[in-house]
């Protein structure tokens, strides 16, 4: 089997289908979360005040442990203690507590 080579247009060409093919499934999964039934539309906005809440950091450590990172990869990825990756975490989980404990019901 013979490999063709990239030309630098080529990889150029790919490197932009790459990024738009990222950018368009982001957003669809932004518009795909608004897809909610309206009695649980509280929820979602009670993200948007969270993520409005929380400091860049927390938001950080709460992205990435949402996303299944264990708490020494979290650390490693933003130069930080496992301890601190672990308190911004509480610190997230209590302020969505007060969110959970809406008078809204599910």
């Amino acid at each position: 089997m013979d490999w063709v080579e990239l030309t630098d247009e080529d990889a150029e060409r790919l490197i932009r289908t790459i990024t738009r093919a990222k950018d368009y499934a982001k957003k669809m999964a932004i518009f795909q979360s608004g897809f909610l039934a309206p009695e649980m539309r509280w929820l979602q906005t009670s993200a948007h005040d969270l993520y409005d809440e929380l400091s860049p950091r927390e938001r950080e450590v709460f992205n990435m442990r949402i996303q299944q990172h264990t708490f020494p990869i979290i650390a490693d990825a933003l130069g930080i203690s496992e301890s601190s990756a672990k308190t911004y975490w509480l610190r997230t989980m209590a302020k969505c507590a007060k969110l959970f404990v809406s008078p809204n019901k599910l």
